[in-house]
């Protein structure tokens, strides 16, 4: 990655873009079965140099763009070293440039145990980052290998990550071999009591070349499409997983997917999230500083989000308001991020429904058949690799 050259950032029109990507590193650390980046991209993160980054950043400063930037690395602490070398550097180009820019990115749940780290991260301009939490259930994680979300209280560290200025969205999957009975209760508690308003929940997809993906070749489990399931997929990464043979019922999984969409994006419960988070959600080292004809229509985009919220989608008006107020009163640094979480959920709610209803559909084509237990080949070779 240190011989990368700067993207062509001259090509975007940046206005047809909600945000704009750069990449420090390549790689992540950790060995979740599931996951097909430490395939792609390897174990040990490698880094780019801090004038790389920064000749990234000049040049999207120098093509007028401000605004939100996205750090696309899969993990951004994976090489925590290079990064705490990273951030000051970053910090220091952000005030000289007047803070231009304000920073996404992914990372995973053990920055929660670094409060120089999360400091630094914040002083740097970053406000969200994605984290992949999979499931509540310790055993789960256990056996996916993603050890690195156990030994802790998902709660406690969500709420550290607010405390230190950055709002937290994550995933979670469902579909997973260690499920025992319903997993949606622990799923739909694990959501309200981190206070994540965004969350991307899905069933568990066997990507190609994962260890996923040998393990259940190996056991005979892999399944392919018909042509009915491959053009309802399509668009919809939310619907088109369990490409396997399941351990517990089909219809159980889907049952439980539906329950909790139909829980955590009902309006209540969702606005209820927004403002826990804005409560706590600590915005100290925040600054951006947009020209002046951004900030009008930085306006216009607010005008039009009242106008959805309260008149267009009058349903949830008294949510938003209710929201809104309360940010006002506790914590009124952060409500351009909890408008921005509003926001999503002129999205987010209708696809919530959209893919119910899709679940509805699956689970009633199911009829009362109930999958036979899994067979397991013994005739494959051990190592045996395949592409779904």
């Amino acid at each position: 990655v240190t011989k990368s050259p700067t993207p062509r950032f001259d090509l975007l029109t940046f206005k047809n873009y909600l945000h704009v990507g750069v990449q420090f590193s390549r790689g992540c650390p950790f060995n979740c079965e599931f996951c097909d980046i430490i395939e792609l991209y390897g174990r040990v993160p490698r880094t780019k140099t801090n004038a790389q980054v920064m000749a990234e950043l000049d040049t999207l400063y120098a093509l007028g763009y401000r605004g939100h930037v996205d750090f696309v690395d899969d993990n951004l602490i994976g090489n925590k070293k290079a990064l705490r070398q990273f951030l000051p550097a970053l910090t220091d180009w952000m005030r000289e440039k007047n803070s231009p820019f304000e920073f996404s990115t992914e990372a995973s749940i053990n920055l929660a145990d670094d409060p120089a780290l999360m400091q630094a991260m914040s002083e740097a301009n970053f406000f969200t980052i994605f984290v992949g939490i999979e499931s509540p259930d310790a055993d789960t994680l256990v056996s996916t290998q993603k050890k690195q979300n156990t030994r802790r209280s998902l709660a406690e560290s969500v709420h550290k990550i607010y405390q230190a200025g950055l709002f937290v969205n994550a995933g979670f999957i469902l579909g997973f071999d260690s499920e025992k009975g319903s997993v949606a209760r622990g799923m739909i508690e694990c959501i309200e009591d981190t206070a994540i308003p965004i969350c991307m929940v899905g069933l568990l997809y066997a990507l190609p070349n994962t260890q996923l993906t040998r393990r259940l070749d190996r056991e005979g489990r892999l399944t392919l499409p018909d042509d009915a399931d491959r053009t309802q997929g399509l668009g919809d990464q939310c619907t088109a997983g369990l490409n396997f043979v399941t351990s517990r019922p089909r219809r159980a999984i889907l049952s439980d997917y539906k329950a909790v969409l139909e829980a955590v994006y009902a309006p209540g419960a969702f606005f209820g999230r927004v403002r826990r988070v804005g409560r706590m959600l600590d915005c100290t080292h925040r600054r951006l500083e947009l020209p002046r004809s951004m900030e009008w229509q930085e306006l216009k985009s607010s005008w039009r989000l009242f106008w959805q919220m309260t008149v267009a989608k009058g349903g949830v008006r008294h949510e938003f308001w209710k929201t809104v107020l309360d940010c006002l009163v506790h914590n009124r640094q952060a409500l351009p991020y909890v408008l921005m979480m509003m926001a999503l959920y002129l999205h987010l709610g209708p696809f919530s429904r959209h893919v119910i209803a899709q679940l509805q559909r699956q689970i009633d084509n199911l009829g009362d058949v109930q999958p036979a237990a899994f067979p397991v080949r013994l005739d494959r070779p051990k190592a045996a690799a395949v592409a779904v």
